[in-house]
């Protein structure tokens, strides 16, 4: 069996690159991967800007210097010429400094007299007061790398920088189904013997999350015509095949042996608990990854193998090598034969501190434990820990990065 780290590799290393660009504006920017590196056209700020109200002037000044004020200045007013070096400029928050001056002294350190002239209760020195022109970002500047991924504050730094539209990657296409003769769709009657199918809703709003268009080839029986067909379309219109359920060794497991007939199956187990019946592989050029059927296995092995290699195929940071935080167990807990990925949530011991509750059933068919963690720790093999004992915590919002 592969291990977690080596299948990540192995996977991420055998998956083709969507190359394939688009135009898009700002507004639909959230979640796609750059194609290109930006560089600002612009300073921001564009030039010296009071950081609060107060009066613009030359420094250095003295204490209980008097100087008249000539004008005044208001965020996005465009900058005007102090006449003299021995005057005062009433200016706001944020806007232009006058040409000639060089610090701010604020409102409160002043005395305004009946003549309108203010007197310094404070000595300055040049640029106090005052964000200085390109303090945020420089013309010529590269502020984001090609492969980022944008979130919020990325969008926000290129409308600062007067960006408008980008150049990003393709949405990765990704071709889904579910098998299983027990399932069936959220909304019918439940007869005898069948559950509805989670893992496919699970599965499609986790890609929504991640920005991936899915071709939705719905849930299968456990026949392997209709596998064969399904798995054949996907690999014809999408990057990446995944399914979930089917890739074990039971009779009614057909879609490894599917896959090994008309492709090839690289790996089929991991080292790792849950969802070691894990497979990926290729049908012609296209990538293909079972995940397990047990709907806590399914998630957890998206998020491990999935996520990363989507990443990677649209040239982002597959992300599988960024620390884990280290918290401690609230309660004891005893390995197993294999690496176990154990729901938990993070609460505040009586102490004051940060540790991790577990969830007290961690059978892989449960999606109630996932509902209600906020995230897995990662429990060694064949290790004993004490309450207290510290592990690696894998944080849910995290992972829909």
């Amino acid at each position: 069996m592969d291990t977690i780290e080596s299948a990540q590799r192995r996977l991420i290393q055998c998956l083709p690159r969507v190359v394939e660009t688009e135009l898009v504006s700002l507004n639909h920017a959230l979640g796609r991967v750059l194609a290109e590196g930006v560089l600002s056209q612009y300073d921001v700020p564009p030039s010296m800007v009071s950081l609060f109200d107060g009066y613009a002037l030359t420094a250095p000044t003295r204490c209980a210097e008097v100087r008249t004020v000539v004008g005044q200045s208001y965020a996005g007013d465009a900058p005007q010429s102090l006449p003299s070096p021995d005057v005062a400029w009433r200016i706001f928050t944020g806007a232009a400094l006058p040409l000639g001056s060089d610090a701010v002294i604020a409102q409160e350190s002043v005395t305004l007299q009946a003549d309108g002239r203010i007197v310094l209760n404070e000595v300055l020195r040049v640029g106090a007061g005052v964000r200085q022109q390109g303090a945020d970002t420089q013309i010529g500047q590269c502020v984001l790398s090609a492969g980022t991924r944008l979130d919020a504050a990325h969008l926000g730094l290129l409308a600062s920088v007067g960006v408008a539209e980008i150049a990003v990657v393709r949405r990765p296409r990704v071709a889904l189904f579910t098998t299983g003769d027990e399932l069936i769709e959220p909304g019918c009657a439940l007869p005898p013997g069948k559950i509805f199918n989670a893992n496919h809703a699970l599965l499609r709003a986790a890609m929504a999350r991640l920005s991936i268009e899915v071709l939705d080839l719905g849930v299968l029986p456990d026949e392997p015509v209709a596998i064969r067909a399904a798995l054949l379309r996907g690999a014809a219109e999408a990057d990446l095949v995944l399914t979930s359920g089917g890739v074990s060794v039971g009779d009614a497991d057909w879609v490894r042996q599917v896959v090994a007939d008309i492709g090839c199956i690289d790996t089929w187990r991991v080292f790792l608990k849950p969802g070691k019946p894990l497979a990926f592989g290729r049908i012609g050029d296209t990538p293909f990854i079972g995940l397990p059927g047990n709907p806590v296995s399914t998630f957890i092995t998206f998020f491990l193998f999935v996520r990363p290699a989507i990443r990677a195929m649209v040239g982002a940071d597959p992300d599988i090598d960024r620390p884990a935080p280290r918290l401690p167990l609230a309660q004891p807990w005893t390995g197993g034969d294999r690496p176990e990925f154990i729901r938990v949530k993070r609460a505040r011991s009586i102490a004051g501190q940060t540790h991790l509750l577990t969830f007290p059933n961690q059978n892989s068919g449960l999606l109630s434990s996932i509902a209600w963690a906020d995230g897995v720790a990662l429990i060694p093999a064949d290790s004993t820990l004490a309450e207290g004992d510290f592990v690696d915590y894998f944080p849910f919002e995290g992972w829909y990065l």
